[in-house]
């Protein structure tokens, strides 16, 4: 359910949004695991996700950034950069708010496609 967010976009932005929560505050508040789970979560929701989207062979048109995004090459690259930028950060110079900034950037993504998913009912 959690890697269909076109069939259950409610779920989906849900979960998200608590992963992020919990990795930039427990982040901020405890631990740096917080955050580096919460991008490992990432890495491999957006894998999983990605294969997915391979398997199904949708095609999208290419007409606006959501859309762009909703191809699984681009998403695959874009969020597992982003993901991985994050993480390296943190262990090359020990800068969390990278990852955090990452953190945000996937939660912006995921309301965008909960809003796109919930405006044109779209399923892949």
């Amino acid at each position: 359910m959690i890697y269909t967010p076109s069939e259950h976009p409610s779920q989906a932005f849900i979960l998200i949004t608590l992963i992020v929560i919990a990795g930039i505050l427990g982040t901020l508040l405890w631990s740096v695991y917080f955050l580096i789970v919460a991008l490992l979560f990432w890495v491999q929701y957006t894998a999983i996700l990605s294969y997915l989207q391979f398997r199904k062979k949708r095609r999208f048109p290419y007409k606006g950034f959501t859309q762009i995004l909703l191809h699984p090459q681009v998403r695959f690259f874009v969020f597992e950069f982003l993901a991985v930028l994050g993480i390296g950060t943190y262990f090359v110079f020990r800068m969390p708010y990278v990852g955090i900034v990452a953190l945000a950037a996937w939660w912006l993504f995921s309301l965008n496609f909960y809003r796109y998913y919930e405006e044109f009912k779209i399923y892949e």
